[in-house]
């Protein structure tokens, strides 16, 4: 181990017992192939040649900076996601909690104040919206200037009129409007301008002072558990000390919650709403050889599963393909009489009907702007439907309908609980994908 990393992570067991005590959990190894440091929940990798151009404060900040990443869980929840953007929402969940516990982070840290608080799946959702935004951009934009430079030239090969001057430069792209990439920041909240001279595409960023990497190990549950119980551990031994900042309580108390996964959740609601009864009208056959006269299960056909989508662009890309493809499974289990899927904003923008038996195929969200939930509940009223049940993906910024409805209403919301608007009826669970 280098000396310098001894020296700091002895210095944060002194000054930050929080971080030090868990610093103290992971095996520190040389890793030249690396760019700067790495965490996967087990060891601290870190490139020499990196660390040499840190000063005392920097390094006593990026070994705080993996440290979280393995309270927070980071190293467990990665999933299906895309790796390098996995990492750039983990480090903007964790950078504020390290500068607001008065350490010093490496120049280029990825720090936007719109993520305060926010949740590594919820940025990245965030971020993964604006890559394909980027991304669409971009696309157009060489199709544009294909289309453009097609006019110059006539249609003509090598033409003049067509070719850029070397001495002017590709403008960027300045029509992203309210969605813009955030940009990388420097620990004292000054932005490192974004010099890329493609236009639409993504900004060009300092590597990440400490990459997340997943836990591969086969007891990875067991390993989950054991930092858990670890950071409640911690967190207990500094506050006694008096030395641990609220931005660390709140995230301790969020790193240590159990995750209830909405999937079983939500088939277990439409199962449960779908009516089922013993009955004598229909003996059980099993029993009629032993003499009994015992009654079966009946279940009668499910009326009419109703699923609405919000559409206004606050509900990222994935979670509503996710969401789509648990409509088609709840739809399979349950085999309502119809399926009707509605995408709402403000008002019902579109409006899907699937008989029983047929097959379900979604068409994309449709939508844009606002939220209210009235329409949907409106819209069932007046044509006199009144399903089994009725799941709502949205995350509940927007106005709820005066009148709660005479069936079920199951809430599936993207945003956190804790910081969610209560519905005033129906359940609420919380999505995260």
């Amino acid at each position: 181990m280098d000396p310098r990393i001894s020296k700091q992570r002895t210095a944060l067991v002194l000054d930050q017992p929080f971080f030090g005590a868990l610093a103290l959990r992971l095996k520190v190894v040389e890793d030249a192939s690396c760019k700067t440091f790495w965490t996967d929940g087990e060891s601290l990798g870190y490139n020499p040649a990196y660390l040499g151009g840190l000063n005392d404060l920097e390094t006593r900040g990026v070994l705080a900076h993996e440290v979280l990443h393995v309270a927070n869980g980071h190293c467990w929840r990665q999933g299906d996601r895309d790796p390098k953007l996995w990492n750039d929402a983990c480090d903007y969940a964790i950078n504020p909690i390290v500068l607001e516990a008065g350490m010093l982070l490496p120049k280029g840290t990825l720090v936007d104040t719109r993520f305060k608080g926010k949740s590594a799946e919820e940025i990245y959702g965030i971020l993964a919206q604006e890559k394909r935004q980027r991304e669409k951009q971009q696309k157009q934009q060489k199709q544009q200037n294909g289309q453009g430079k097609g006019k110059q030239d006539g249609g003509k090969p090598d033409a003049q009129s067509g070719q850029q001057s070397a001495s002017q430069p590709k403008q960027p792209d300045s029509a992203s409007g309210g969605n813009s990439p955030p940009q990388s920041s420097t620990a004292n909240g000054a932005n490192t301008p974004s010099a890329n001279p493609d236009p639409g595409s993504a900004p060009e960023t300092a590597p990440s002072c400490g990459e997340v990497r997943q836990y591969t190990g086969d007891d990875k549950a067991l390993k989950e558990a054991d930092w858990k119980v670890a950071v409640l551990q911690a967190a207990k031994a500094a506050k006694m000390r008096g030395s641990l900042p609220g931005a660390l309580q709140a995230m301790v108390t969020d790193a240590v919650e159990p995750v209830v996964d909405w999937r079983p959740i939500l088939h277990r609601f439409a199962q449960e709403s779908s009516p089922t009864d013993y009955t004598f009208a229909m003996p059980n056959r099993r029993y009629l050889h032993m003499g009994l006269y015992l009654p079966s299960l009946n279940e009668p056909a499910v009326g009419d599963a109703v699923f609405v989508r919000d559409s206004s662009g606050s509900v990222w890309d994935e979670t509503q393909a996710q969401f789509a493809a648990e409509i088609i499974a709840v739809n399979a289990g349950v085999q309502p009489r119809r399926l009707i899927v509605m995408d709402c904003n403000t008002r019902v923008t579109q409006m899907q009907v699937f008989e029983r038996g047929d097959a379900v195929d979604l068409l994309p969200v449709r939508g844009g702007g606002g939220t209210s939930f009235v329409e949907p509940f409106e819209r069932l009223a007046k044509e006199g439907i009144r399903p089994a049940f009725l799941v709502y993906l949205t995350d509940m910024d927007g106005r709820f309908p005066d009148d709660p409805p005479d069936y079920p209403v199951l809430w599936a919301s993207t945003t956190p609980l804790k910081r969610a608007k209560k519905a005033p009826f129906g359940e609420m669970v919380e999505v995260i994908c």
